[in-house]
């Protein structure tokens, strides 16, 4: 059987024929091998046509020729090297690699580092007079971003680099959005200088906050004594002190066992097993607290005992308060903040591996002298009706 492929035969120089199945004679060109190393062609159904295209590439390629021997053996060696190192990345290029450097670095070369543009914004906030706790803040937020990133310019910092400063899994969704927003004001200042030519911050989708993300509120002191008070009427003590004094999650509360409760050494062991981040703890039992639990110690058995819920409902009605969306862990985290002043201390005793989510959820929520207050609530004062006791621990 004779063989059906397209037959080819020189027509002039640079060009070939090939007669198609059809009969129809084509010119091809000959255009040079691809990034891949294939053969590339080009048909012409005219002869002329087919010769004024090879001419033109024989032009072209006499000049690229030229523009290549224009550059000394360092530069085309450097060309080389340049072409194996983006071998790896698919459909890079080594013209948008340089075009790139410009846009990022050479245009901003004379720019700032992180950690001066930082100072230079905190500078222009503080000279607006604007309040203290918003410095504070601004000045702890970007204090992380110039210790992470502090030595290169803005300009060079990609979207990934700040999803991954600041999508961290132990913070809400309050606390990112906070993060993002503090970064997008440093990103508006250095566009206003020239420092940026866009905001990335504003290519980054912000959460959806949720119920535990709106603003924390803790329980009064007075509060606090009315649930300590009718407490006891729903054996409910242990699982409400726990709660206020030492700050465990609701859902820890649930799984504590009082094997886990040390009296003597005064910590409570939250567990791998109940702690919500899997992350075992030591929590100190306070003063008040070790005489809140004394007379209901036992070696082993649930701390909240069954049916926790509705009984906690009851003792609500009974005491007459509104419930506080995890109200008992904000106000250890209020008031222990309040009176020691450490977020590193309050963030270590409730769990979270960043201070920032303590500062940003209990700083100043209450004042130094309801803190006294409440690290004074004893058994002796709540039965007598009194919110400080007695007789007080010196």
């Amino acid at each position: 059987m004779q063989n059906q492929k397209h037959k080819r035969k020189q027509a002039s120089a640079g060009i070939t024929t090939r007669k198609l199945p059809s009969g129809q004679v084509r010119y091809q060109v000959y255009l040079g091998r691809d990034g891949n190393g294939k053969q590339k062609f080009k048909l012409y159904a005219d002869k002329n046509e087919a010769e004024a295209s090879l001419e033109k590439l024989g032009i072209a390629k006499a000049n690229e020729g030229q523009q290549l021997w224009s550059l000394s053996p360092d530069q085309r060696t450097e060309a080389a090297r340049c072409f194996k190192l983006l071998q790896p990345f698919d459909g890079a290029t080594l013209t948008a690699a340089v075009h790139n450097y410009i846009e990022t670095v050479l245009k901003y070369r004379t720019a700032p580092t992180i950690t001066e543009l930082v100072k230079m914004h905190i500078h222009e906030v503080e000279t607006a007079n604007r309040r203290p706790r918003t410095i504070e803040d601004l000045r702890h937020r970007l204090g992380k971003f110039a210790a992470e990133f502090g030595d290169r310019k803005l300009s060079t910092i990609t979207v990934q680099e700040l999803r991954e400063h600041t999508e961290d899994p132990e913070h809400s969704a309050l606390t990112i959005i906070n993060k993002l927003t503090k970064l997008s004001q440093l990103y508006n200042f250095a566009k206003r200088q020239g420092y940026v030519s866009e905001n990335l911050i504003e290519r980054i989708k912000r959460p959806t906050p949720n119920d535990d993300d709106g603003e924390p509120e803790a329980f009064t002191v007075e509060e606090a004594a009315k649930l300590l008070e009718h407490a006891a009427e729903f054996n409910l003590v242990p699982y409400i002190a726990i709660g206020l004094f030492a700050g465990l999650r609701i859902s820890e509360l649930e799984l504590l066992d009082w094997s886990a409760v040390k009296l003597t050494e005064r910590t409570i062991v939250v567990g791998k097993g109940i702690a919500k981040k899997r992350s075992r703890r030591i929590v100190d039992i306070s003063d008040n607290l070790a005489e809140w639990l004394a007379p209901y110690k036992q070696e082993f058995g649930s701390i909240a005992g069954d049916n926790v819920r509705s009984r906690r409902d009851e003792l609500i009605l009974m005491a007459k308060i509104t419930w506080k969306p995890n109200g008992l862990r904000h106000s250890f985290g209020s008031y222990h903040l309040a009176k020691f002043n450490d977020t590193a201390k309050t963030a270590f005793e409730m769990g979270h591996h960043d201070p920032a989510i303590v500062h940003d959820h209990y700083k100043v929520l209450v004042d130094p002298a309801a803190a006294e207050r409440f690290w004074k609530l004893r058994p002796t004062g709540v039965a007598e009706g009194k919110v400080i006791p007695m007789q007080q621990a010196g």
